[in-house]
């Protein structure tokens, strides 16, 4: 039978008997959505190289239309923002991210920005919000991969580029 058979109400309450509450099957759908995305990313990574491949990967991932992900989530939205419990995995994911992709940069700052963007992009565009156009989209979407592109791999490889003159010399012995 097609989806479209079994009312919604009807869906809801047959999967709520396999949890022991609704909070315990929306944090079911939290943690579904978010090994959905970790894929996704992993996905984008094996397809991308250089010295920002992360990055541009999340940014990928996070700008690649994905109308079935955007459903779920916006609809786990309005169920997390009841529940600060819900968006804790979220939460960590986030700060992992922060933590293992964007500090690791030579510039931090801009690879932040960038992940801010993208997620503002994803957001927009699952709440329908977004007022570009796709060719528009398109061209953001390849700047930011662009400036990913210059934030140019772990800060210990900018303190190995740094001019000899900058570089502080030990003291010749007297």
């Amino acid at each position: 039978a097609a989806s479209s058979d079994y009312p919604l109400r009807d869906v809801y309450k047959r999967q709520v008997y396999h949890f022991r509450s609704k909070e315990a099957l929306l944090e079911a759908l939290v943690e579904h959505d978010l090994e959905q995305w970790r894929q996704c990313v992993a996905e984008q990574r094996s397809r991308t190289t250089g010295p920002a491949a992360d990055l541009a990967a999340y940014i990928a991932s996070s700008t690649e239309p994905d109308p079935e992900a955007s459903r779920l989530c916006a609809g786990l939205l309005s169920a997390a923002s009841s529940s600060k419990a819900l968006n804790e995995p979220w939460r960590r994911y986030f700060a992992q991210h922060h933590i293992g992709v964007n500090r690791k940069r030579a510039d931090p700052v801009l690879a932040t920005l960038l992940s801010l963007a993208a997620e503002g992009l994803f957001w927009q565009e699952t709440l329908g919000l977004s007022p570009l156009g796709a060719s528009e989209r398109r061209a953001v979407v390849q700047r930011m991969l662009a400036l990913a592109a210059t934030t140019d791999g772990p800060a210990e490889a900018q303190a190995r580029r740094k001019p000899a003159a900058a570089v502080k010399q030990p003291k010749a012995p007297r």
